[in-house]
Formats: structure tokens, C-alpha cells, sequence
């Protein structure tokens, strides 16, 4: 039995030091604790986010989120309009949505402020606001990413038993691409489930199926990432429904199973990752398929420090998932889109290299982007 428990909170918006540069928020809003969907590798599930154990059922309703939400925009002095990413520690359109509609009202405080949007989802209840993301992307920028990590319909049962099935969750990207202009939609491939979803014909299966449902892009992430709680709830049910795996997982994470504890690594092993990646890069050459969402430029001095910032996180990007140095431009491009000032200013001082990160070569780069 699922509990609803109202309860009040000082603070809703949360604000990033660096904006993320997969899905380039600034800002994120959970207007839940909890998630109904029930995914069994879902990361929330670990320590760090002081969740309840069975926080499937025990879902915590932020008291008057739009409300706080609206009042701390309102009363922001140093706040720029940025992305808000709803959510992360839990799917903004889980059931408990169709009953309180936290998620629908801060969207309308979003666009009461014209602060642009990425929805990160596997719920078919966000085609019930497509009238207002697509008025947001209108206005602004909007993005709805929807989550698919197996397109077997087996497999997505045992790892999301109360979701959406896959199919359904392509035709929310398909359904929104065919009734709005201004709202970006593409599939999030994370994460990949070792043994369960990572082979040639999985991933060329999700590639496929979002390049026929119209996708922007299909963003990849990955093997999963397992620590402490998480990484027991994951295991104990692999090893009820799938123990023939568990081996392969001691050898990719770098454990002796213990239903105990978990003394593992936080990630697969660099050599697994880098093989399915390029794999996924093949396909998506294959499909022409782009695996970037499209970031939000401002109508402000930030606009060219974004730009140029896209350029550099997307080649960090690429650099990462293919097993090679990346760390250089991915810094230069995060201390870049935190500028006070345009870059060009910086430029015309001379002191590009005075930002972090940037050398000779991406002195460079950034001097002829800026010259084009």
C-alpha cells in the first residue's frame, strides 16, 4: 500500500555550482520524495539522498512546492533564468502526480518567470502537459527526456516493474514531436545493465526504436553506477531472478558478493565501458542519430560563453565514452559557462588562459570560434 505523506520544506530550488553538462541544468526541482516506478538499480536508493528503504510506497509531497518555488524566484537578486531540470532523485510524473499536480504547478511558475525547462521522466502523464511545455519552449527552451534503459519488454519489467512498458515510453517522444514545434525530445540510454541490456542488438534496438519515434537525440551513460544500499537491492534481486549473471558482476565491479554489505567499485570496469560506447557511437553514425541534447543559450552577455562551453563539453563528451583524457576541456567548458563577464571581453584583455583550464590549444580554439 502506497502512503502519501504531506510535509513541509524550507527550500525547493536547488542551485548548482557548475551547471550539469550532460543535461545543462543550473537549477533542479523535486517536488516528490520517492518514486512509485520502483526501479531496482535506481540511485536514490543509496545512502547519500536519506531516503526510506521502501521508498516505492513511501512517497513524501513537498507541502506547496510551486508556491516556495515561486517565492524564491520572485525574491531572487543574483539569480539569472537558467535550466531547471525536474527532477533527479525522483520522476517528476510518478503516480503521485496525477494526484496532487505538484510537477503541472511549478511549470507554471517556470513560465511565469520564463525560466526554461528539461523534464526527466518515464511517465506517460507528462502528454498531459504538452500545452505548457511547448508554451515554455516557445517562450524560452524545453526539453522532455524520456528514461528507456531496455526495449525488451521482460527485461524492463524485472528492472522498472511499475512503468511505463518500453514501447509506450517511445511513443511519448514520438507523441510529443508530432503535437508541439518548440519542445526538444529525445531518449535517456542510462543506464545500461550489464548482461541485461548491453548487447549490440540491445543497443541497436534503442537506437532504432528512437530514430523511428522521432527522437532529437538518444543520450548514453553508461554502464550503471552502484554503491552501498543501491548496489544491495540491485544485486539481491538479480540473484533471485538472474544468479547466472552475478559472477560477471563480481568481475565488472570488483566484489565477492555479500548480501550484507557492498565493498565494490562505484563503477564498471574503463575496458567494458569504452566497448559498449563505441558501440553506441557506431549505431548512432548508423541511424544519424545525434547523442547531444542541444543546450539553452541565453538572450544575454552569457550567450557566446555558452556556445563556445557546448563545444568544449561536447568533445569532453566524446573524449570520456571512448576511453581518452577529457578532464581539460570538460573544466575549461564548466569554468567558461560560470563567467561573470562575456568571453569576449576576456578575449580582448588577453587573458583567456587566466580561466581554468584553458592552454595554449584551447586558447586557440576559443580565439578562432570567436574570430568565425
Amino acid at each position: 500500500m502506497v502512503k502519501y505523506t504531506e510535509k513541509e520544506f524550507k527550500t525547493i530550488l536547488i542551485v548548482r555550482k557548475y551547471i550539469d553538462s550532460w543535461f545543462w541544468d543550473r537549477y533542479g526541482v523535486n517536488p516528490y520524495q520517492g518514486c512509485q516506478f520502483g526501479c531496482i538499480y535506481c540511485d536514490s536508493r543509496s545512502a547519500r539522498y536519506r531516503l526510506p528503504a521502501d521508498f516505492e510506497n513511501d512517497i513524501i509531497v513537498k507541502k506547496d512546492a510551486a508556491g516556495m518555488l515561486d517565492g524564491r524566484l520572485s525574491r531572487a537578486r543574483t539569480l539569472l533564468p537558467d535550466v531547471v531540470a525536474m527532477s533527479g532523485a525522483s520522476d517528476p510524473y510518478h503516480h503521485a502526480e496525477a494526484r496532487f499536480e505538484s510537477t503541472r504547478h511549478c511549470l507554471e511558475v517556470l513560465q511565469k518567470h520564463v525560466y526554461p525547462v528539461h523534464i526527466l521522466t518515464k511517465s506517460r502523464l507528462v502528454l498531459r502537459d504538452l500545452d505548457l511545455l511547448e508554451e515554455i519552449g516557445r517562450n524560452n527552451w524545453c526539453c522532455v527526456s524520456v528514461t528507456i534503459t531496455a526495449c525488451d519488454p521482460e527485461v524492463a519489467r524485472f528492472l522498472e516493474p511499475k512503468s511505463p512498458s518500453p514501447q509506450g515510453r517511445f511513443d511519448v517522444v514520438r507523441t510529443i514531436k508530432e503535437n508541439t514545434g518548440h519542445v526538444q525530445s529525445g531518449v535517456l540510454l542510462m543506464p545500461v545493465i550489464p548482461c541485461l541490456s548491453d548487447s549490440a542488438g540491445d543497443l541497436e534496438a534503442m537506437v532504432r526504436g528512437a530514430k523511428e519515434a522521432g527522437a532529437d537525440y538518444v543520450l548514453f551513460g553508461g554502464a550503471m553506477t552502484m554503491r552501498d544500499q543501491q548496489a544491495l537491492w540491485f544485486l539481491r534481486h538479480l540473484k533471485e531472478s538472474h544468479p547466472e549473471f552475478l559472477d560477471k558482476y563480481e568481475h565488472l565491479y570488483g566484489f565477492t558478493y555479500d548480501e550484507e554489505s557492498y565493498e565494490g567499485d562505484y563503477m564498471a570496469k574503463d575496458s567494458y565501458n569504452t566497448v559498449i560506447s563505441h558501440t553506441f557511437l557506431d549505431l548512432c553514425a548508423a541511424y544519424d542519430m545525434p547523442y547531444r541534447i542541444r543546450r539553452f543559450i541565453p538572450a544575454d552577455y552569457r550567450a557566446e560563453n555558452y556556445r563556445i562551453a557546448e563545444m568544449l563539453l561536447n568533445r569532453a563528451y566524446d573524449l570520456m565514452v571512448t576511453g581518452k583524457a577529457w578532464t581539460r576541456p570538460h573544466w575549461a567548458g564548466m569554468n567558461i559557462q560560470n563567467l561573470k563577464e562575456p568571453i569576449v571581453d576576456v578575449a580582448d584583455r588577453g587573458e583567456l588562459r587566466a580561466i581554468r583550464n584553458v592552454g595554449p590549444a584551447l586558447e586557440d580554439f576559443i580565439l578562432k570560434e570567436l574570430g568565425s
